[in-house]
């Protein structure tokens, strides 16, 4: 792809080899890596042992043909006749071993979450932890030291549970992924990371 268009703005040659792993292909995953493939990043493993099912398609970047493929393997292809970019999927989950320069946590369990954070090893540079509601949304960017990001953990069961037809909008994962796509940006750019930002769409908030 021809980037002259952001050559002054991002450092696309950085961008490009810097190491990104993405955990969860859904609703943020989907977009947020092809987000980031758009923006110059070439190397992105994604692991997700999920499969597409008809009720992802209105929030998470999959087609109506994908409807029972794995979710990363129906994104590789998405990503590349798109980008030109051959993401490595692996339709597993993450452990946590094998942590790399920026890692995505784009999971839906807050247990999930928990287990990932002790697990990984070593401890990226920048992990950003997103965390989505139909119409509100978070993003954390934490350092290897971010010792501050503990106190936003807590278990599944003290999560508020939205009903099944108040769980995702596509507005919100799209808005979610592009700011991701931004800080991955930054941070191979030499710019600095927001640690956390908060997106309520429903009354227009950002904060």
């Amino acid at each position: 792809m021809d980037f002259h268009r952001q050559l002054d703005v991002l450092d696309v040659p950085r961008l490009a080899r810097t190491p990104i792993i993405v955990i969860g292909a859904g609703a943020v995953g989907s977009f947020a890596v092809l987000a980031m493939a758009k923006s110059g990043a070439e190397c992105i493993t994604v692991y997700d042992d999920d499969r597409i099912e008809a009720h992802n398609l209105p929030n998470q970047w999959y087609r109506l043909a994908d409807v029972g493929r794995r979710k990363v393997e129906a994104l590789a292809d998405l990503v590349r006749d798109m980008t030109g970019v051959v993401i490595d999927a692996q339709p597993q989950r993450f452990d946590g071993n094998g942590a790399t320069e920026v890692t995505l946590c784009c999971v839906d369990s807050m247990d999930v979450r928990i287990a990932l954070w002790q697990a990984l090893t070593p401890r990226p540079a920048l992990y950003i932890d997103a965390r989505m509601g139909a119409e509100v949304g978070m993003v954390y960017c934490v350092g290897q030291f971010g010792s501050w990001y503990d106190e936003t953990l807590y278990p599944s069961i003290e999560a508020y549970r939205a009903p099944c037809t108040a769980k995702a909008t596509v507005y919100c994962a799209a808005g979610l992924a592009a700011f991701i796509a931004g800080q991955v940006a930054n941070y191979a750019s030499g710019r600095p990371t927001k640690p956390q930002l908060t997106l309520d769409f429903r009354n227009a908030v950002v904060l």
